[in-house]
């Protein structure tokens, strides 16, 4: 393993332009790359294929003389750590080092022969240059940011993109369609609170206590022969009686400045899976706060986010209606990134693919109690927590005041419902 390192030769020394330490990082990688290749696919291996593959952790595998199989010596993903950290040691900024290798291709994922460096821009110890692939694994537009400590110019940050980053996120002739929306809330009278039903409840979700887990009634309906009437009730309110106890506390966020109109859905879909809130407030500062719930594991515990809200007033919510979202007049977001958000519509539209990138990639690695200010550098215009149990389909509400204005825009999660008394255990002096 050593010897592989060894064998490293980067190609550049110090005092170097942007250009020429990105064009050394791409040969350097590439080289490290094809040295390290033979160990995860071996010449021999009849497996071996032209195509595109990766390998996982854990080693590849070759062939003996007598058939059998046996790992290859050293391990490949050792080997490929030692000499991604080597040429990382030698372009980039330590804080942009790897921290794990998850992957190795069969096709390097920089390379002299499918990324072309195509301009490069300096602004005092900042540049930024744009590289387009050609081929390869990847999006075909790569924007490497470096900076220059020491009188060295060092790769800091590589962002890939699949269209220009310079364009926004919501085209102009599209804009109309999220600002210039008709008022209103969902279509239908304010949701049932029936105690006989395990309907959602948004105003008794925040608070510092403790929550029931809801009734799963796909699963309890396999055990009822009906889904309605007296039985049915009756498993309902055993089942609720049963149901798991959480611990929760209500977490401030931060503040940010909102134009009257919100957009809410899947914080890492760009503008794909965003969608404006129909009902337009009144321009002001909204606070952003999230419930947190303790989950108990055999290993220990952690908080998973159940909710989260943004506060218009300090008036008290007393009744909720589902909120009509545009386009398509739905009450729930669908989220595929295991992350939400609630933002100002009228900032987000204007953003460009680079400012999203912005916000989106420094993004915690998605533990479950993530959550933080949607800033991409010019003061937060939103809050983007990570979604309960993941992906999924979640109620978005307004809750509004005795004199029916919106104060509270909310996204449950699903993790927890009403308040209720503490265990047993926990409620002993």
């Amino acid at each position: 393993m050593a010897g592989l390192q060894d064998t490293i030769t980067h190609t550049i020394g110090p005092d170097m332009d942007p250009r020429s330490r990105v064009e050394a990082f791409l040969a350097d990688y590439a080289a490290a790359h094809a040295r390290v290749k033979p160990l995860f696919y071996p010449p021999d291996d009849e497996e071996t294929t032209a195509g595109r593959h990766s390998a996982g952790p854990g080693g590849a595998r070759k062939r003996s003389r007598e058939g059998g199989e046996k790992r290859s010596e050293p391990d490949p993903f050792d080997a490929w750590s030692q000499a991604l950290h080597a040429v990382e040691a030698a372009h980039r900024t330590e804080r942009s080092w790897v921290k794990r290798v998850r992957g190795f291709s069969s096709e390097s994922d920089y390379s002299p022969q499918t990324c072309k460096v195509e301009r490069a821009e300096e602004y005092g110890n900042w540049a930024r240059v744009r590289v387009a692939r050609t081929g390869g694994r990847g999006w075909p537009i790569v924007e490497v940011v470096l900076r220059n400590d020491s009188r060295d110019w060092l790769i800091d940050r590589i962002d890939e993109y699949h269209e220009d980053p310079g364009q926004t996120l919501v085209p102009q002739e599209l804009r109309d369609s999220w600002l210039h929306a008709p008022d209103g809330t969902a279509p239908y009278e304010d949701i049932s609170l029936s105690p006989d039903a395990d309907g959602p409840n948004p105003g008794a979700l925040f608070h510092d206590g403790w929550s029931r887990v809801p009734v799963d009634t796909f699963e309890l309906a396999e055990q009822v022969d009906e889904i309605e009437g007296p039985l049915w009730r009756q498993a309902i309110a055993e089942a609720q009686r049963r149901a798991q106890v959480l611990a929760v506390r209500v977490q401030t966020i931060g503040g940010f400045p909102h134009a009257g109109v919100f957009a809410v859905g899947d914080a890492g879909s760009g503008a794909n899976m965003m969608y404006a809130c129909a009902l337009r407030v009144p321009p002001g500062d909204a606070t952003a706060q999230a419930l947190l719930a303790t989950i108990e594991t055999d290993t220990g515990s952690y908080e998973r986010v159940a909710a989260v809200r943004v506060l218009l007033a300090d008036a008290e919510a007393v009744h909720w209606r589902a909120a009509a979202l545009l386009p398509g007049c739905g009450t729930a977001v669908g989220v595929d990134s295991g992350t939400a958000a609630i933002v100002d519509a009228a900032a987000y539209i204007r953003l460009t693919r680079r400012q999203w990138w912005n916000v989106w990639n420094p993004f915690p690695e998605r533990r479950w109690e993530d959550m933080t200010m949607f800033d991409y550098g010019a003061g937060p215009i939103g809050v983007m927590t990570s979604s309960g149990w993941g992906d999924g389909t979640y109620a978005v509400y307004w809750g509004f005041d005795r004199d029916d204005r919106p104060v509270q825009l909310m996204i449950d999660y699903g993790v927890v419902r009403e308040a209720v008394a503490p265990p047993l255990a926990q409620s002993q002096p």
